[in-house]
């Protein structure tokens, strides 16, 4: 049952990829299905992609609450998998297109530059090359033509590694549009001509061609041309309808340029094209429409309607003011939610370390627990590491005795000391445990064992300089170890149980031999 889920998932995300320009309401839908599925399966990844791409959908229809949600709802799932970096740039390209229809251009760019790290990262040129697109675009709209033309090349530069780039096409005629508003006219028909050249059998492709061109004779003055061309557009209403991203745009830039060239016919025309083609729910689209619809009456209608327009114009201005405020409004409650979210996750990160802290240190001591030592061995013992490796165990003299004699209390700040001494001299390679009681254990790696005896050496040095008494120890008037410590040679396959069953004999072979001393037994090969 899970592969066939899994299949059908794979299935639907490859059809939004396929549909996600031409068909919104059919984008939505599988989208929706996909995170049913994914909730069933419990699938993470199939949960993080249906909401980016319903972000995607609540984007193109200017929804920006639902689209704040669904791409909030997926970066949060993506946060905690960091390897699903192909959704990150999915993600943090959406944000900046949601955050430039917001009008908050700073976070826009923010989230557009992160795509493009991202992107790098991945070694994703395709990827690099729309984001770089859409800043471009960006740039484009607010009419700083240097910026965009930047971006614009880079990734035109960028995409002439590729075999095929989907955005290929889309940058070719965005760098003809600034070229020509540029006013650098060779360097518009350079590129326009490459358009034509790229363009496959694409009739939606092909019909674009025709806006490069009408826009650059509309701009060299050879307006007959541009008629031609803008002629060819109107019967070809619609194949540009089937973007429904761009189509907006593209009758709103040739009714803008019909009204320079003075032609009412064709400024009417392309002018209902816009009207059919917005969005309402689109702050930007509707005033782009307004102000648009408001110049052609200004053109083409009798002065006595003027006063008429006016009066429309300040009604229609109320209105985008207070949709713009909303707008700002909703910013300001989608920032506070993704810090709160942003937040939350700092604090389950925070208490996820604290809890491993708890698990893996000893509370007395500070040294790594009997737990965390545990994992350690079995971890080297299934890495089956052929490296030096070590066990020491040290043991407290006579430690009863100064529990009973000094109190229980005192014989925890011993151990203290003793943990300190192992801290203190602690180097690469060490890993310092408290096994239980007053006894201490240390995993060794990678050291030779000159090394091994030499870290023996400061421990018992360190705690020497402590002069910690110990009254009723017979060995000495002091606090004192027994060390036993076994280490394999190099190249030799040990086995960690085996090491420690070792060192645990040298430790009672140092307390054999009076304690305080140490003791080592030495493995060849295993």
């Amino acid at each position: 049952m899970t592969e066939y889920l899994n299949h059908g998932m794979r299935k639907i995300m490859s059809r939004i990829l396929e549909i996600r320009y031409t068909d919104l309401e059919e984008e939505k839908r599988l989208c929706q299905e996909l995170l049913d599925w994914s909730e069933k399966c419990n699938d993470s990844y199939g949960k993080a992609f249906a909401l980016t791409y319903l972000g995607d959908y609540y984007i193109a229809v200017y929804d920006e609450e639902n689209a704040g949600k669904c791409l909030q709802g997926a970066q949060s799932l993506i946060l905690e998998n960091h390897n699903w970096d192909d959704l990150h740039l999915r993600v943090y390209s959406l944000f900046g297109i949601y955050h430039d229809m917001r009008g908050d251009e700073e976070n826009s760019i923010e989230y557009y530059l992160k795509a493009i790290t991202v992107a790098e990262r991945l070694n994703d040129a395709a990827g690099e090359c729309v984001v770089l697109n859409n800043l471009a675009f960006a740039f484009q709209r607010h009419r700083c033509y240097e910026q965009a033309l930047n971006y614009y090349l880079k990734a035109y530069r960028l995409q002439s590694v590729l075999e095929e780039s989907p955005v290929f096409l889309s940058i070719l005629g965005n760098l003809s549009e600034v070229f020509l508003l540029m006013n650098q006219y060779a360097d518009a028909r350079k590129f326009i001509e490459e358009y034509d050249q790229t363009v496959s059998d694409s009739r939606q492709k092909k019909v674009l061609g025709y806006k490069n061109w009408c826009l650059y004779y509309a701009a060299v003055g050879e307006n007959e041309k541009a008629f031609e061309y803008a002629d060819l557009l109107l019967r070809s209403q619609e194949v540009i309808n089937e973007d429904m991203l761009s189509a907006f745009e593209t009758y709103h830039t040739l009714t803008q340029k019909m009204m320079d060239l003075n032609n009412a016919h064709y400024a009417k025309h392309f002018l209902k094209a816009m009207q059919v083609n917005c969005v309402e729910a689109g702050v930007d689209q509707m005033q782009a429409l307004e102000e648009t619809t408001i110049r052609y009456e200004f053109l083409f209608e009798p002065v006595s309607k003027h006063t008429e327009v006016y009066h429309r114009f300040y009604e229609k201005n109320e209105g985008f003011r207070a949709k713009v405020n909303n707008v700002i409004v909703n910013a300001m409650k989608s920032k506070i939610h993704l810090d709160q979210l942003v937040q939350q996750k700092e604090i389950m990160q925070s208490e996820q370390e604290t809890l491993e802290r708890e698990v893996n240190v000893d509370e007395l001591t500070g040294v790594y627990s009997r737990r965390y030592l545990e994992s350690l061995m079995r971890d080297r013992t299934s890495e089956n590491a052929r490296q030096n490796m070590g066990i020491i165990i040290l043991d407290v003299d006579y430690f009863k005795e100064y529990n009973d004699y000094y109190g229980h209390l005192k014989g925890d700040l011993v151990l203290q000391d003793i943990a300190r001494c192992l801290i203190e001299n602690r180097q690469t390679g060490i890993s310092s445990c408290r096994y239980g009681g007053d006894e201490f254990v240390c995993v060794c790696e990678g050291l030779a064992v000159e090394e091994i005896e030499n870290f023996i050496k400061c421990v018992r040095d360190s705690l020497h300089s402590k002069a910690l008494p110990h009254e009723k120890s017979p060995c000495s008037n002091e606090v004192t170890l027994s060390i036993g410590f076994a280490a394999g040679e190099d190249k030799a396959q040990v086995e960690m149980h085996l090491l420690f069953q070792l060192a645990d004999q040298a430790l009672y072979q140092s307390k054999r031999s009076g304690r305080n001393t140490y003791s080592r037994k030495r493995v060849d090969l295993l």
